[in-house]
């Protein structure tokens, strides 16, 4: 759970870390210098919204059938998925 979190929060992050490894690489620290923190926050929030709409329109996962929950099988714990639908007869 926490992976899938972080893996769509974490691209607010690039934003930052970039800026950061520019800042060190170019040794660009001066102390009266006004950074770009409002145009990183943006362009943090672009990427995680562009990552929530990836991940809705890439889901593989199919969306009708019937749910199994997760139940234990020879004391080994089988996650919870979904089994298709069966096709209907017309």
């Amino acid at each position: 759970m926490i992976a899938e979190v972080l893996e769509r929060i974490g691209p607010f992050f690039i934003p930052f870390a970039l800026y950061f490894v520019y800042l060190a690489l170019s040794r660009a620290w001066p102390p009266g210098r006004a950074h770009p923190w409002m145009l990183l926050t943006i362009a943090g929030l672009l990427l995680v919204v562009a990552g929530f709409v990836v991940w809705r329109f890439d889901s593989t996962e199919p969306t009708t059938g019937l749910y199994v929950a997760p139940h234990m099988v020879n004391g080994k714990i089988v996650p919870g998925y979904v089994e298709p639908a069966p096709e209907k007869k017309k």
